[in-house]
C-alpha cells in the first residue's frame, strides 16, 4: 500500500442560497486512496453533462466515480506519485489536462519517448496512450482535469480506453 505523501487536498464549492445568496455549500479535505498504479488519488469534482448544471448542490463526488474519466462530464482528480514510481501505460477516451503542482514527473508516450515537467508545467493528452515516471527521490502531486472526448480514430479504427481495470481506479462514493 502507498503511503500518504501530501497534505490531503481541501475541496471548497461554492452554490447558491435559496435567495440566490453566493455560498459555500462544501469545505473539507478529500482523502487520497491508495489505487494499483502504485500512487495515490482522489476524485475532487465529477459532473455528468455539458453543459454542467450549477442549479442544485448534490455532491458528485459522494456517487463514487466507476472510471478515470467519465464519457459525458469533466473529472478533477489528484494523483500523488512516491519516488521512483512508473506507472501502466493506459489510455481514457477523454481531453486531460495534467497540471504538475509538485515535484517532477515524466510523461512517457510510445517508442519510450520522456517529456519531463517541473512544477507549473501542463501537459495536454488528447486521447493518447501514456504512462508517468516519477524518477526523483520526491514525491509528485498531479492535478489532472479529465473531459468527455469522442474516441480518437485512426484508420477507421477506434481507439478506446485500455491499459487499466475499472475497479482498479474507482473512487469515492462515501
Amino acid at each position: 500500500m502507498v503511503e500518504k505523501m501530501f497534505a490531503e487536498p481541501r475541496r471548497i464549492v461554492t452554490g447558491h442560497s435559496s435567495s440566490g445568496a453566493a455560498i459555500i455549500v462544501a469545505d473539507g479535505l478529500i482523502p487520497t486512496e491508495p489505487i494499483l498504479a502504485q500512487a495515490r488519488h482522489a476524485v475532487l469534482y465529477e459532473t455528468h453533462a455539458f453543459p454542467a448544471s450549477n442549479d442544485e448542490w448534490n455532491d458528485p463526488i459522494s456517487i463514487g466515480t466507476k472510471d478515470l474519466a467519465n464519457g459525458d462530464g469533466i473529472v478533477l482528480r489528484v494523483v500523488d506519485f512516491p519516488p521512483k514510481t512508473v506507472t501502466m501505460f493506459h489510455r481514457t477516451v477523454s481531453l486531460d489536462f495534467a497540471i504538475l503542482h509538485k515535484g517532477r514527473i515524466g510523461c512517457v508516450l510510445d517508442d519510450d519517448v520522456q517529456i519531463d515537467m517541473a512544477e507549473g508545467d501542463v501537459c495536454v493528452q488528447r486521447g493518447t496512450i501514456h504512462g508517468w515516471t516519477n524518477s526523483s527521490a520526491e514525491p509528485a502531486r498531479v492535478f489532472f482535469v479529465l473531459s468527455a472526448a469522442n474516441p480518437v480514430t485512426v484508420d477507421g479504427q477506434k481507439l478506446q480506453a485500455t491499459g487499466y481495470e475499472k475497479r482498479d481506479v474507482a473512487s469515492g462514493g462515501n
